[in-house]
């Protein structure tokens, strides 16, 4: 029977269907009564959250709220908020003014439509791994952009690792002509940890003698642990970074080149709502061209939340309650993997840790049956193979930590038990 689609829907879903499948639990996995560790949405705050929401929405919702958002960038409402967020949190060297960001819906909406914008068919970005298993269907299957992995060759001090895997991603490539951007994660995910400041200059520095575009998606900026090592890279925005920190002669860097993703998803942990931005403080056209892509795709009820909570005048104190409920689930967390002899990366800002949880695994095959099993006994997290990490590294996993401590203690629980029994 003929389907109906288009030749490419068809081989977007050819290439889906397996990349679903690999993701989907095992048949005998009860998401009923299992607790789920394997997706990335922050539940520490919702109960206060969802009472701001309600009461934003019976004391602000408006007849304008019911029209179609503007096209020139989104909410103008929302962007001074957002402008006012950035330029108080994420320290930029030049002020960001509404007129630089674009409200869209989501982060991943900013990153596909971004590279829209930027790249042609076929071209291709390189991504640092490992990373978010969803940047390979957003990147070839929506806007036929291919992804280069530079991978690391350990997963502990990774982000010392950043230009050796990204020269050498480069200089491998088949057709380098064709590379157009660098897309980083800061704070990172899987791995949970920031990027050094002098790392960032220099992967800026790297596009700019290539002219390439620099995307550095900060989607986990703010959600910090107070656990973290003394020596380990605090937060620095890419917008607090546009200019070099070097001597005279060095590298310029053309701030029209380096663009900044976020979203409300994980800090405010509000995935639902798909409510995010994307920022360009000396790319009008880019702004003016984003501003056209996504305005059917943003939602009025969604901008006046965030607005109104980044306007809050509770903001600071909702900030710290979110890294303190956040720390103490960590905690429990990587206490639990320390006794039991499990090696991890110290995470510092994020909402996951990276753990080698599968000890004895030593194959894909190996790594899939295992945290199936693990998933069937009642707690699902999020294989490392998903990663494009380390290559021939097994049996690590990413693990969510942004529940009640409730939560927590009960899928440590189960996950103690499958353990001993793995053991026995």
């Amino acid at each position: 029977m003929e389907s109906g689609l288009s030749t490419r829907m068809a081989r977007s879903l050819h290439e889906l269907r397996p990349k679903s499948a690999a993701l989907a639990p095992s048949p005998k996995y009860n998401p009923s009564t299992a607790i789920d560790l394997s997706n990335g949405q922050n539940e520490v705050l919702r109960r206060e959250l969802l009472d701001f929401f309600a009461s934003t929405v019976e004391d602000k919702l408006s007849s304008e709220h019911f029209s179609r958002p503007p096209s020139d960038g989104g909410d103008s409402a929302c962007r001074e908020a957002l402008a006012s967020f950035f330029n108080t949190y994420f320290h930029p060297i030049h002020p960001v003014r509404s007129e630089h960001i674009v409200v869209t819906a989501g982060a991943s909406d900013a990153l596909e439509s971004l590279i829209y914008a930027i790249c042609d068919d076929g071209d291709s970005v390189i991504v640092p791994g490992p990373y978010w298993h969803g940047f390979d269907p957003l990147f070839k299957t929506r806007t036929n952009v291919n992804t280069i992995v530079a991978r690391p060759p350990t997963y502990h001090n990774y982000d010392n690792y950043l230009m050796p895997s990204l020269l050498a991603a480069y200089n491998c490539a088949e057709d380098r002509e064709r590379i157009k951007a660098v897309v980083i994660c800061n704070p990172h995910n899987p791995l949970a940890r920031c990027y050094p400041r002098k790392e960032i200059v220099e992967c800026m520095e790297f596009c700019q003698e290539r002219g390439l575009h620099l995307i550095s998606d900060e989607v986990f900026a703010l959600a910090s642990l107070q656990d973290a090592p003394d020596d380990a890279p605090a937060f620095a925005s890419a917008l607090s970074l546009t200019e070099p920190l070097a001597p005279e002669g060095a590298v310029k860097i053309d701030p029209s080149r380096v663009h900044v993703v976020w979203s409300a998803s994980k800090l405010f942990g509000s995935s639902g709502l798909r409510v995010g931005c994307f920022i360009s403080q000396q790319n009008p056209q880019l702004c003016t061209a984003m501003g056209m892509l996504t305005a059917a795709h943003t939602n009025n009820i969604a901008t006046l939340y965030l607005s109104s909570l980044l306007n809050w005048s509770q903001l600071p104190t909702l900030l710290a309650l979110n890294s303190e409920r956040l720390t103490a689930s960590y905690r429990l967390l990587a206490q639990a993997l320390r006794q039991w002899n499990v090696d991890f990366v110290t995470p510092t800002h994020g909402i996951f840790v990276f753990a080698k949880l599968g000890m004895k695994v030593r194959s894909v095959v190996e790594e899939k049956a295992y945290f199936n099993r693990l998933a069937v006994q009642g707690v699902r997290i999020s294989p490392g193979r998903f990663y494009n990490g380390v290559e021939l590294e097994y049996g690590w996993a990413r693990i969510r930590f942004s529940v009640s401590i409730e939560v927590m203690v009960e899928a440590l629980k189960r996950i103690a038990a499958f353990l001993a029994k793995e053991d026995a």
